[in-house]
């Protein structure tokens, strides 16, 4: 029996779109600006949701995250798996635009607004 548990627990950590869809699954559970219909999206036109979220658990999260956030949701509620996957979210998420808008003000371009931070 726990041969069985050790290889589904381990082929989940190597496919990266298990790890995407877990991930997908828990922002969308505490309502995260990815999809929610109408809620205003945190990010600006025209940017893939899939290749953010995509970069956030490949580089982010990784492996380790992903697994820590699973071995979490195994042994709690899936609420509680939820605010913490939206709160790295929201970290992440900040760090980004912030980079983005110190890369575009060194190069002279308009920046984005940051959006306001989310209540977790």
């Amino acid at each position: 029996m726990w041969v069985f548990s050790f290889l589904i627990w381990s082929i989940r950590s190597v496919l990266s779109c298990d790890r995407v869809r877990f991930v997908r699954g828990h922002l969308r559970r505490r309502d995260d600006p990815l999809q929610s219909p109408g809620s205003p999206s945190p990010h600006p036109p025209g940017v893939d949701n899939f290749r953010l979220l995509d970069q956030f658990v490949r580089e982010y999260l990784r492996v380790d995250g992903v697994f820590l956030l699973r071995l979490i949701a195994h042994n709690t509620n899936g609420v509680a798996v939820a605010d913490i996957t939206l709160a790295l979210w929201n970290d992440w998420y900040d760090r980004q635009m912030s980079r983005q808008s110190k890369e575009a003000e060194a190069s002279g371009m308009l920046t984005v607004p940051r959006r306001s931070p989310s209540a977790v």
